[in-house]
């Protein structure tokens, strides 16, 4: 595991699995988020999934996740749970 700052605070962080991946998706259907806020959701379900004792809400977690630096931070959680943020989720950005 790696530990990742977001905010003020570390985590704990590692790979997510294809499991996660489907619950998220049906998560994404069933709440209907944006892509913006789906984001945000996939991030908080991984600090949730490694750091158990974490009980916050989407809402509290956009309210500490900067926007100051938010590209290259995206980049390196998503380097930890094996996601491109900028491909989209699940796309692997290969060309057909």
């Amino acid at each position: 595991m790696v530990k990742v700052k977001i905010g003020s605070k570390e985590y704990q962080l590692d790979s997510l699995t294809s499991l996660d991946l489907k619950e998220l998706e049906a998560k994404k259907k069933e709440d209907k988020l944006d892509d913006y806020d789906y984001t945000h959701a996939v991030i908080l379900h991984a600090v949730k999934k490694f750091n158990p004792e974490e009980k916050m809400s989407l809402s509290d977690f956009m309210g500490i996740f900067p926007l100051k630096g938010i590209e290259e931070k995206l980049i390196e959680i998503g380097e930890i749970i094996g996601l491109d943020f900028k491909t989209g989720i699940g796309k692997t950005g290969a060309k057909k």
